[in-house]
């Protein structure tokens, strides 16, 4: 059981993390205002969509967090999407009305994901914040 989780939690998530590279692609199409529950929502998702090196440098990430998760690498996977979901949950924490609207879901989602690689992974991550 716990190795059926622990496949369908990095299968999900790299679907997740699939999701900049197809945006890259122009096969998600455009951000409309109607997928957003505020205007400066959607401001902020416009200016990231017009300033175009952020989503290649998501989508780099993304890239190599992929193949460190299927590469037994899972530690490097969650720590290198760390910071790219806080910044997803924060964006709809703050700007897009709260964590349980329908544009939350993928980053709650990512998040519940990530903490679990990190909990298992969490013997390993001693050594790395241990003072040396």
């Amino acid at each position: 059981m716990k190795k059926t989780l622990h496949i369908v939690a990095k299968v999900i998530l790299s679907l997740i993390l699939l999701l900049p590279v197809l945006g890259l692609t122009g096969m998600l199409g455009e951000p409309t205002r109607d997928f957003y529950n505020s205007d400066e929502a959607y401001a902020f998702i416009q200016m990231l969509t017009e300033v175009m090196f952020i989503n290649y440098i998501m989508a780099v990430v993304h890239i190599i967090a992929l193949i460190a998760l299927w590469t037994k690498r899972e530690l490097l996977a969650a720590l290198l999407v760390l910071p790219i979901t806080v910044n997803v949950v924060a964006f709809h924490l703050f700007l897009d009305g709260g964590l349980l609207t329908g544009g939350a879901v993928l980053g709650n989602i990512m998040l519940l994901i990530n903490l679990y690689l990190l909990w298992i992974h969490r013997n390993r991550l001693k050594t790395l914040l241990r003072a040396s």
